[in-house]
Formats: structure tokens, C-alpha cells, sequence
């Protein structure tokens, strides 16, 4: 575990005079993307952050309260719709790129939670949770890549369920089938489909330099509402497990320190030859080679060892990683002639 004392002293060591990390943050306005967005702000000198959010006036309302936690920071809105949809996240992408030159770090954590027994299609024909956590985070992350690429040190998190990754029904990864989908299902497959399309997407070229966190946040104390589930589990959420997580969870701020800990700590980043780190703080990558780009970061800021859980591995054997990244970009060009 890295205990949150050393996790400030990573965080208050960025405070250097100068010019401050270009950030992109896809779902700040609640939880624990809101936690990062403060601590970026107070352990940052001079950043600029785009904050992409649904609502233009609970926008407008957090910038001005974050701007008084670092005045030297440029704050900027990018308005967007739905985040379940696809092209919301692509059209805020673009935003962002026809304004930035760089990318430092891209943190991607919209999402609200669901226990439907059934998927819930968008007009996309994607199934809204399980596109606000993988499909529409994707494609955002896909859009920025010439910006990200452009950045000496890049970084990019998602904020899921690194090292909780599901079974995946290779033969339906679009869930149309009644008996592939459930809550827990679904939930495991976006964390199985995140860390496979990052570990693809790491080993395309011109993306050598740039580094991938997959991140569990565990329980956290946050405002995430609960959608699309029935009276009994909105109260069951409400009345038993925020409570409980309030308790015996982590507190936002903690998470959103962690999220910037991951997003600039040496101990993740790329390696041509793992050999010539073995021994240092540098950890294993989501395959288990020291090194290697792509990380599966647990809430005690650990990474999941050994090339993951039986899960993971089982995929892995299978050829998943392929067969999310062919299904994946083969659902985003479908979507585009929509």
C-alpha cells in the first residue's frame, strides 16, 4: 500500500514555478473526477484544464469555485450532451483539440450506477451504462490521441475497475442477447474491455511514450446516483450502502489525490528494457512485465500483479484484446454513418 502521506508528498512535490500540465478531465462536476480537479488545482502552479460536463450553468458554478483554489489556473468549459452517447464524447473531444497543442494528462471517470437485469439501448444502439463507462470514454480517448502524443510525458487514467475485470461473451461484446446481460455482468465487462482496448491501443506506433492507468477507486464517500434500477435499490443505495461507505470507504479528496499520485508518479511510466529497472519502485504492467505502459492500479495505489486476475487471463489466452478492438472501433464507425 502507498499511504496517503506519501501520496501528498508526490502531489505537493508538483508545485514547481512554470508553466503547469495541460489536463482533460471527462466527468468532473461530481465525485471523484471533481476530488482530482481540486487536487490538480492545489498542487499545481499554472494549469490549464478542460472540464467537460452536461450542464452549462453547474459548469459555469464549479469553475468559479475551483478558480478560487488556484487563480493562476486557466479553467475551460466544454459543453457536452449525454455522455452515454457516443458522439457527445467525440464532439467534446474535437472541442478540446481544436483548442489545445497538447495533452499531459486525460482522466475519464462520467459514469452513475445501475442494477437493470436488462441493458438500456441509446438511440446509438449501445447500452447506456455500459457506454458512459467504456464506449463513449474510448472514443474520447481515440479523438485527443495527437494531443496526448504531442505531450513529452503522457498520461491517460479511466477511473473503473482495474484488476476487476469480468468474464467477457466474446461472441455478443454488444450484449443484444437476453441471457448475457446482468448489473454484475455488465459491470465486470467494461472493466474487461477497458484494460484489453488500453493494452491495444499501447502497442499501436506513435503511442510508445504515452502511459495507460486503468484504475479501481474502491469505496468511496461520493454523491454517485443511482439510475434506471427501481424504488428498492434507490433506497437500498441511499439508506444502507452510502452510509456504510462514509464509514468504512475512502473520502473523495483522498481518491482525487491518489488519481493525481497515478497520473504523475514515476513508478508508472514506460520502459524499453524492463531488466534495467528490475529492483526500483517502477511496477508491473497489466501483462506483468515491469514497465510495460499499461497498468491495472488498485484503491491502496498497488498495482494488480502477475498480468491480472484468472479473469483477465483467461481472456487474454483467448485473443480478447483483438477481438475488443476490432468490435469496439467497428461499433464507433457504425455509429458515425448513423
Amino acid at each position: 500500500m502507498v499511504s496517503i502521506s506519501d501520496i501528498h508528498l508526490n502531489n505537493t512535490s508538483l508545485q514547481t514555478p512554470g508553466s503547469g500540465p495541460t489536463v482533460a478531465l471527462l466527468g468532473a462536476t461530481a465525485g471523484i473526477g471533481l476530488s482530482t480537479l481540486h487536487a490538480i488545482l492545489k498542487n499545481t502552479s499554472t494549469p490549464t484544464v478542460y472540464i467537460v460536463g452536461r450542464n452549462p450553468s453547474r459548469l459555469r458554478d464549479l469553475i468559479s469555485t475551483a478558480q478560487k483554489l488556484n487563480a493562476s489556473a486557466t479553467l475551460i468549459p466544454i459543453e457536452t450532451g449525454d455522455l452515454t452517447l457516443v458522439k457527445n464524447a467525440e464532439k467534446a473531444a474535437q472541442e478540446i483539440a481544436s483548442k489545445a497543442s497538447r495533452l499531459d494528462l486525460l482522466v475519464m471517470s462520467p459514469g452513475y450506477l445501475s442494477f437493470a437485469s436488462a441493458p438500456d439501448f441509446s438511440p446509438e444502439g449501445l447500452d447506456r451504462i455500459t457506454s458512459i463507462r467504456y464506449h463513449a470514454r474510448m472514443r474520447f480517448l481515440l479523438t485527443v490521441l495527437p494531443l496526448l502524443r504531442a505531450a513529452p510525458n503522457p498520461r491517460v487514467i479511466s477511473i473503473l475497475a482495474g484488476g476487476q475485470e469480468g468474464d467477457l461473451k466474446l461472441e455478443d461484446l454488444a450484449m443484444t442477447q437476453k441471457t448475457t446481460y446482468g448489473p454484475l455482468y455488465a459491470a465486470g465487462a467494461a472493466g474487461a474491455m477497458t484494460t484489453l482496448f488500453l493494452e491495444e491501443v499501447a502497442k499501436q506506433e506513435g503511442n510508445e511514450k504515452i502511459v495507460f492507468l486503468h484504475i479501481f477507486p474502491g469505496l468511496v464517500a461520493t454523491d454517485l446516483q443511482v439510475r434506471d434500477s427501481g424504488w428498492f435499490y434507490h433506497m437500498l443505495w441511499e439508506w444502507i450502502a452510502k452510509p456504510l461507505f462514509k464509514i468504512f470507504g475512502a473520502s473523495a479528496e483522498d481518491a482525487g489525490e491518489r488519481v493525481l499520485f497515478a497520473g504523475t508518479n514515476g513508478r508508472f511510466r514506460r520502459v524499453q528494457d524492463p531488466e534495467s529497472v528490475r529492483g526500483t519502485l517502477v511496477q508491473e504492467g497489466s501483462d506483468g512485465v515491469l514497465g510495460s505502459g499499461v497498468y491495472a492500479v488498485k484503491e491502496d495505489s498497488e498495482v494488480v500483479k502477475e498480468g491480472g486476475n484468472k479473469e483477465l487471463k483467461a481472456l487474454k489466452e483467448k485473443g480478447a484484446g483483438r477481438k475488443v478492438w476490432e468490435y469496439t472501433v467497428g461499433e464507433f464507425e457504425r455509429i458515425q454513418r448513423l
